[in-house]
Formats: structure tokens, sequence, C-alpha cells
């Protein structure tokens, strides 16, 4: 399914697709894009391989590379290692299916494509650079997919198999915006290496033995700033949305890119820093301002002993009615049921343990539960009463007839979310964050599984974390250290050294976000919980899953910058979703 996310404020990228494996390769020739080539593309501080060594690189291949407007002309460095040149064969094959008006729309947004070698011939003995043109109309902003297949011979009398390679891009052409003049250097072919009959190739081959990712790969962040074309944007891009029978393909969704370091930069990686996505937010006056004045807080003041806090709420055990089992774990259980108060009967989630569960269970049940007791907000399931009379304390909030737990409303196959509902679903989970951090409170576990969702009014409560590693255990790991915690959404710094500020808060918000557009799957399923510090620290991250627009995507990376102070604020957060929410209206 193709995304398209309304306004662009960002430049628009594809994502991972699927592998096949075509043959083996094992030293025969080399393919690459150089430094400055990566640098233009990407914003790295690298060289890019495909193949290193007659070695592929599965990582950079199944990466979809943005060709901004601005750009035309592409470079591929390649060399026979052999000794003698390798025959090849190149196809160039670009997509206008599904681009705004139809494929002549399509036609008329990107010219033909010129390639300046032949589409047959041979790899060169010498380092040589092959380009290719990409030339932009500049009448009708379209994004058009590409793909070049490259097909090189093994040389003869050897083992090897012969080597397909598909490299795919996506041009992005707007309208006003022509192709700049081409380099008096590069001397295209008069005729253009293209098929225009549109068919994107899915597969590329993958090497007998995989290497370490050589290149660093990650997506650059093109940010505009124009109203002008935020409304070409508009009229050119319609919105689409989907729902839970759409995910199909989410199988390989987890799948991680790496983001290495540039050197001598302050930033990690090549993840947007808050000040290059302060376009997509900023608002120079109004109720808006104050959000930029919010800044993140390593040390927060935790107010008030929880115990103290629950004992402040406590009613007997017969104003607690636990009606309807709603889940259950080994020790805990939550009930759907009432709470009568001074003859006033209100619909509440009561939070229990069994009779089997240990003194610190039911300890740690009272602690987590007060956590966000005394607060008051509309996206906030605070705890409403308690009863601690006896060895199973129940913990009672308010709550609708038709609530559910949000990871449950996701991966149950019940309800179809579409890309609105689950923008504005991120949206009041921040508005919650940024309510917490502005009364110097920490929440610590941000994730699905601790919020509520009535489906109807798609109205979401932000809860605490009482009873999630016993209700949802695969989401918690012990590293030895005799404590469960949630390690794939836990910041970098949280996991290094046990440091938790305002900004481990939005880390995790960004893995909530990836939850949101995965439906409910696990982030880092790949990962083992004992090498998730390493993967962070080796500058792996996410990737966007698919279907998700690049919009959505931008506020993932931007909460997993390792510098804490580059993540943006929960306001900043709420701001960009809010503005994203209204922009995806526009369109319904």
């Amino acid at each position: 399914m193709r995304w398209c996310g309304g306004p662009c404020d960002l430049l628009r990228r594809k994502i991972f697709v699927l592998l096949v494996l075509i043959g083996c390769s094992d030293g025969y020739f080399n393919i690459f894009i150089s430094h400055s080539q990566v640098m233009k593309l990407l914003g790295l501080e690298a060289e890019l391989y495909y193949v290193r060594e007659g070695v592929v690189n599965t990582y950079a291949m199944n990466f979809v590379v943005p060709v901004p407007a601005n750009i035309a002309d592409l470079e591929f460095s390649w060399q026979s290692l052999v000794g003698h040149p390798l025959r090849y064969s190149m196809e160039l094959d670009y997509d206008v299916v599904g681009v705004p008006g139809g494929p002549s729309s399509g036609m008329m947004a990107l010219l033909p494509p010129r390639v300046n070698v032949s589409a047959q011939g041979e790899v060169p003995v010498t380092l040589q650079v092959f380009r290719i043109r990409l030339p932009c109309s500049g009448v009708v902003s379209a994004e058009i997919p590409l793909a070049l297949r490259l097909n090189v011979t093994a040389p003869p009398g050897t083992r090897y198999n012969d080597t397909v390679l598909v490299f795919k891009r996506n041009k992005i052409c707007l309208k006003g915006v022509e192709t700049p003049p081409s380099n008096d250097s590069v001397r295209l072919e008069p005729d253009p290496l293209a098929n225009g009959a549109g068919a994107l190739y899915v597969a590329a081959t993958c090497a007998c033995a995989l290497i370490l990712v050589v290149g660093s790969v990650a997506s650059a962040l093109y940010i505009r700033n124009s109203k002008a074309r935020v409304q070409e944007s508009q009229k050119t891009l319609p919105c689409c949305s989907y729902s839970a029978a759409d995910t199909g393909g989410l199988a390989r969704s987890s799948v991680l890119v790496r983001v290495d370091p540039r050197p001598g930069s302050a930033n990690s990686g090549s993840y947007a820093t808050i000040a290059d996505l302060e376009p997509l937010y900023a608002r120079p006056c109004g109720s808006r301002a104050s959000y930029y004045a919010a800044s993140h807080v390593t040390h927060l003041s935790q107010s008030t002993d929880p115990c103290e806090k629950a004992r402040a709420l406590a009613v007997s055990r017969s104003a607690l009615y636990c009606r309807t089992l709603v889940q259950e774990g080994t020790f805990g259980r939550v009930y759907k049921g009432t709470l009568e108060l001074v003859g006033r009967e209100q619909e509440v989630i009561i939070k229990t343990v069994t009779e089997v569960a240990s003194a610190y269970q039911a300890s740690l049940l009272v602690v987590e539960g007060s956590q966000l007791a005394g607060l008051v907000h509309t996206n906030i399931a605070s705890l409403a009463a308690a009863c601690l009379d006896s060895s199973c304390p129940l913990l009672a909030y308010t709550s609708t007839p038709g609530e559910l737990n949000l990871k449950v409303y996701l991966t149950d196959g019940n309800h179809h979310p579409v890309t609105r509902d689950l923008v504005h679903v991120g949206a009041q989970v921040a508005r919650a964050g940024a309510f917490l951090h502005g009364r110097g409170l920490l929440h610590r576990d941000i994730a699905a599984r601790n919020c509520i969702i009535e489906p109807g009014s798609l109205r979401v409560r932000l809860a605490d974390a009482a009873l999630a590693r016993d209700l949802f255990p695969q989401d918690y790991h012990c590293l030895g250290d005799n404590e469960n915690r949630p390690i794939r959404w836990m910041a970098l710094e949280s996991l290094q050294r046990n440091e938790y500020s305002t900004a481990t808060d939005v880390w995790a918000f960004g893995v909530f976000l990836w939850e949101l557009a995965t439906l409910g799957q696990q982030p880092y399923v790949e990962v083992d919980p004992f090498e998730m510090m390493a993967c962070l620290r080796d500058g792996y991250r996410l990737a966007q899953p698919r279907p998700c627009p690049d919009e959505l995507f931008a506020c993932m990376e931007a909460c997993w910058l390792s510098p804490p102070r580059d993540r943006p604020t929960m306001p900043q957060l709420l701001a960009y979703l809010q503005d994203f929410h209204d922009a995806l209206g526009g369109f319904i």
C-alpha cells in the first residue's frame, strides 16, 4: 500500500522491501556511492557500499533513498576485481502508477530518465563512475519510485553465480522546481535507459554470508518550510489511510536502521535534531509559544509517598464490586466493576492481585498504582479509590463501560483505526506526558499497554504501569539484576547508566508511536534483550513501518536521538502531532 500524508513538510520516503535470494556473490566486483554522494543524498559522512569484495550489503540494498527535487544526477562507482571487465546488463524502471492525475501527471512530473552508460556493457577494471539523470519538468508535484536493475555476469569458469541488484530511489518532483542544468562533464546517451511501463522491482541479491554494515544507511529528513509548497502538496498528494486489514506486509517492519555518528559532530546520528524539526511545529506567537519554553529536565521531584496517596483515597471493600474479569496474569487481575461512594455508583477498572501473590507483589501494585493519584486530566487515568485492608489490595480507576487496554485494542483485529485516528491517539498521550512533565513528574513506562482507550470516541488515557509486568510479560525483561524492565522502550542512557529524565519519557513515546503505526507489534523483536544496549549504542533504531506516513515517522526518529538534549519535548511533540492531525482532516 502506498502512503500519502497530507501536507508533506517532509520529502516522501519509502521503507524496506522484501529480499529474494537470487544467487551468491563472493569477491568479483565492487559498487558503491561516494562520500560526496552520500552527503548530498543522506547527509552522512561515509561511503555507502552496496557490494564490497563481492559481498552484498543487504542493509544498504533494502534502503530506498529519497532524491530531493534539487538533485537531478545520481552517481554510482563500480569496479571489477577479477582483472578483466565483467559483462553487465542494466534496466531502469520508474513507476507512475498512483501518481495524482494518473500516468500523464507522472510523465509530466518526471521526464524520461537518462543514463550515461549503455544498457549492456562491461564493468571496468579501473574504478569509474556512471551517472543517472532524473529530470523534473517543474510542471506538477509528484513522487516517482524508480528501480535500477543491474545484472552482473559471473566470471567464466568460476563457482560464482550471476549477481542481480536492484537499487531503489524515490524521486521527488515539485511544481516550480525544474531540473538544474546538467554538468558539462556528464555526457548522457541520446536514448534513455528506461522502461516507462512502471514495473517496480522488489527483488535484490543477497550474499551467502552477511557482513557488518559498512556504509551508514539512514534516512535524512529534508525539511521545507514553504507555505506555497504545502498548499501544492495538498492538491497533488491525497491522504491515504489504513486499517488492520492492510497490515499483512508488516512481518519485517521492525528491521533495524543503523545510524552512524558524524565525525566531529555533537549529534550522534543522522536523525534530525530538534532544531532541524523546528519548522514543522514552530509558531511565532499565540498559545503555542509556551511550548518552546520547555526543556528537558533530568532531576524531577516525585511528590508525596505513593502509599500515602493511596491511603488518602481509601474506601471500604464493600464500596468496590468486581463485576467482569477482563485481564489476568500469573498473580494480577483486572476487572470491570463499580465504585459506590455516598450513594452514587460509578464505572471503574479495578486492579488487584490473587492470593498467590507475594507481599512484595501486592505492595508493588500499590506503589505503582498510586503513581498518578491526585492528578486530574482528561487524558490521564488516575487512581480514584483504594482498598488496602487485606493482603489483596484493590485499586479503582474511573472508566466507561467500553474502555479497553490500548494494546489489546490494537492487536485484537476487531478495530480498524485509520491514519488520522492513530495520530489523534498519539497526540492525546503526548498531551498527558506534557501535563506530567509540567508538574515535575516522570512516567518511566509510556507504552500502549499502559493506556486505555474508549473505541467509540477514541478518547485515550495514559495510566500507570501497575500489573503491566504480569499482564504483558513479553514486554519486560530481567537482565540479571532481578528487576523486570521494559528494555525495548528504554532510552540508551537508561540502559547504560540507569538515568531517567523527561527525555527518556520522550524516547519511550517514540516507541509508543511505532506501536501505533504497526497496530501493536513488538518493537525490536529480532534483538535479544541482552543485546539491546549494544544495538542502540551502535546506532540501530526501528525502521519505518509499512504503512506509516513520513510525518509520523519523523516524530519517532527525533525521539530516538542519542543526545537527550536533541530530542523534542513533550509539548513540542504535542504541537506537531496536533498540526499533523489537523492537516489530515483537510482531506476528509
